[in-house]
C-alpha cells in the first residue's frame, strides 16, 4: 500500500503472513526479556520479513533498541547485517532496520531505514518514523546535519509526503537561514502541496474535474474522520465507511482499529458490545494479541461499570442479596483481571507497565511473592521507578522485612529528587513507619531517632497529614522507652 503515491520498483508481489510473523515476534520478546538483545533483534527481523506493516511492533522494537543503547550495546557488525540481508526490497528494508536498532541514535541509519521502507512500499512506516529519527538523533547528541536534513526532505518530496518534507526542510533552513536555494525549494514545496491537494494540475486533463471532485470528497472524509461528529450526519458516514472497510478486509489491522475506535466513541451498550466482537474477530484473523488485549479491556470496563451500578443500587436499597452480588462481581472481576495481566506479562515481557499493574492486582489478591517480583521488574522502567519502588517497599514491610523496606523507600526518595511534594511526603511517611517498626523490633534507639526526625519534618510541612500527630506521640514514647 503506497500511501505517498509511490510504488516499489520491485516486480515481486509481497504477501504478508501475520501468523508466522507473530510467532517470531513472540520469540523475540522472550529474548528481550532475558536481555539477549542480539537474538531479539534477529528474531524481530525474521518476523518483519514476513509482515512489516504493524507500526506498533516497530515502536516496540525501538523501545528495546533504546534499552540496548542505554546498556552500552555495540553497533551491528558487517557479518551480522549480511545474515539479515536478502534480494527483495522487503529484505533490504529489514536489514536497514536491523542496523538502526543496533545504533538507534544514529540518524543516518534512521534515514536509510525510511528510504528502504519507501522502496519496499512501506510508506506508513516512513511517515510514522519522521519524528522518531529527529528525536532519537537529538537524544544521542548526533543532530542531523544540514545536508542530511536536505536529503531527507528530498526523500519525502519524492514520495509526495509534503508535510514531512516541509518539516525537515524548515529544520535545515533554521541551521542555515541564508540558504536562499533551500528557501526557494520550500516555497516550491508548499506550492506543490497546494496544487496537488487542490487538483489544479489535472483540471485541464481528461477526467481532471472528476479527480478533483474525488479529492474534494476524500478531503471531506478526512475532515469528518477528524471531527467524528460534523453536521449533516457526518458521524454516521464515517462509521459506515469504517464498517465497510472492515467488512471488505477483516484482516486489515488499520480497518479493525478504525472501526473499533468509532464504535467506542459512540459509547452505547450495543456499540461497545459490537466493538468487543470486532476486536475478537480481528484477533482471530490477524493473530495480533493487541486486539485480544483491547477486547479484554472492554470486558474489564463493563465489569467495573456493573459493580458501580450495584453499588449505587445498594446505596438506595440496602439488602443482603445485593451485597452478595456485589462481592461476587468484585471477586469475578478481580480473578479475571489477574489472569488477564498474567497472560499479558507473558506476551509482552518487556512492558514494565503491565508488570506494575499485575503487581497491584497481586496485592489485592494477597499474593505478595508475585507482587514483589512484578514491582522489581517494573523498577527497570524509569517512569515507574519511584512508584514501583514504593510499592515494593510496602510489600517488604508487610512481610516484616523492614531493612529491605527502608532501603527501597530511601532509594525511591533519592530517585524522586524532590520532583513531587505529595509523593515525597508519602514516601517519607512509609520510611518513617518502617524505621519505627525496625527500631522497635531491634530495640535500636538510632533508628527510632531517625524515624522521629522524619516525622518532625512531615509535621513541620503539613501538620494535618494523615495521622502524623499520633505518629509523633508514638515515636516520642518509643524513643523514651529505648533511651
Amino acid at each position: 500500500m503506497a500511501l505517498f503515491g509511490k510504488k516499489s520498483e520491485s516486480t515481486d508481489v509481497f504477501i504478508p503472513d501475520p501468523e508466522k510473523a507473530n510467532a517470531w515476534f513472540e520469540r523475540a520478546r522472550q529474548m528481550a526479556e532475558s536481555h539477549n538483545y542480539i537474538s531479539a533483534f534477529a528474531f524481530f527481523a525474521s518476523g518483519f520479513k514476513l509482515d512489516p506493516r504493524d507500526t506498533e511492533i516497530h515502536n516496540e522494537v525501538l523501545q528495546i533498541a533504546s534499552t540496548y543503547y542505554n546498556r552500552g550495546g555495540d553497533p551491528a557488525t558487517s557479518k551480522q547485517i549480511k545474515q539479515v540481508e536478502g534480494p527483495t526490497n522487503i529484505d533490504k528494508f529489514v536489514a536497514a532496520l536491523f542496523e538502526w536498532w543496533h545504533d538507534i541514535t544514529n540518524p543516518k541509519h534512521g534515514i536509510k531505514s525510511i528510504s528502504a521502507a519507501v522502496e519496499a512500499g512501506q510508506n506508513t512506516f516512513g511517515s510514522e518514523m519522521a519524528d522518531v529519527v529527529l528525536s532519537m538523533s537529538q537524544r544521542g547528541g548526533k543532530v542531523l546535519t544540514h545536508k542530511e536534513l536536505k536529503s531527507l526532505m528530498e526523500l519525502f518530496k519524492s514520495t509526495e509526503a509534503w508535510n514531512q518534507a516541509i518539516k525537515v526542510g524548515q529544520a535545515a533552513l533554521q541551521m542555515k537561514p541564508d540558504d536562499s536555494t533551500l528557501e526557494r525549494e520550500l516555497n516550491e514545496l508548499a506550492a506543490e502541496r497546494a496544487m496537488t491537494e487542490g487538483g489544479y494540475e489535472t483540471m485541464g486533463e481528461e477526467g481532471g474535474f472528476r479527480n478533483l471532485v474525488k479529492d474534494m470528497d476524500k478531503q471531506r472524509e478526512l475532515e469528518e474522520d477528524e471531527s467524528l461528529a460534523g453536521a449533516g450526519g457526518s458521524a454516521d458516514r464515517v462509521l459506515a465507511r469504517a464498517k465497510k472497510e472492515f467488512e471488505d478486509d477483516p484482516s486489515s489491522p488499520e480497518a479493525i482499529s478504525s472501526y473499533v475506535k468509532l464504535l467506542k466513541k459512540q459509547d452505547t451498550s450495543d456499540s461497545i458490545k459490537l466493538a468487543f466482537q470486532v476486536l475478537m474477530k480481528g484477533y482471530k484473523t490477524t493473530k495480533q494479541y493487541r486486539f485480544r488485549m483491547e477486547a479484554a479491556d472492554i470486558k474489564i470496563m463493563m465489569g467495573l461499570k456493573r459493580i458501580k451500578q450495584i453499588e449505587s443500587q445498594l446505596g438506595r436499597e440496602p439488602n443482603q442479596e445485593l451485597l452478595e452480588r456485589l462481592e461476587e462481581n468484585r471477586k469475578e472481576l478481580q480473578e479475571f483481571q489477574k489472569k488477564e495481566y498474567q497472560e499479558r506479562a507473558v506476551k509482552y515481557p518487556t512492558d514494565r507497565k503491565i508488570r506494575y499493574q499485575l503487581g497491584e492486582l497481586a496485592i489485592i489478591d494477597g499474593d505478595m511473592n508475585l507482587a514483589m517480583e512484578c514491582f522489581q521488574k517494573a523498577k527497570d522502567e524509569p517512569r515507574l521507578r519511584v512508584r514501583a519502588g514504593q510499592e515494593l517497599g510496602r510489600c517488604f514491610a508487610s512481610e516484616g522485612w523492614f531493612a529491605e523496606a527502608v532501603g527501597e523507600f530511601k532509594e525511591s526518595i533519592k530517585a524522586l529528587a524532590g520532583g513531587d511534594n505529595e509523593t515525597e511526603l508519602s514516601l517519607r511517611y512509609d520510611l518513617m513507619q518502617a524505621l519505627a517498626k525496625k527500631a522497635k523490633a531491634d530495640s535500636n534507639i538510632d533508628l527510632a531517632r531517625e524515624a522521629m526526625d522524619i516525622c518532625s519534618g512531615i509535621a513541620r510541612k503539613d501538620i494535618s497529614y494523615r495521622d502524623i500527630r499520633e505518629c509523633r506521640r508514638n515515636l516520642d514514647e518509643l524513643v523514651k522507652e529505648l533511651d
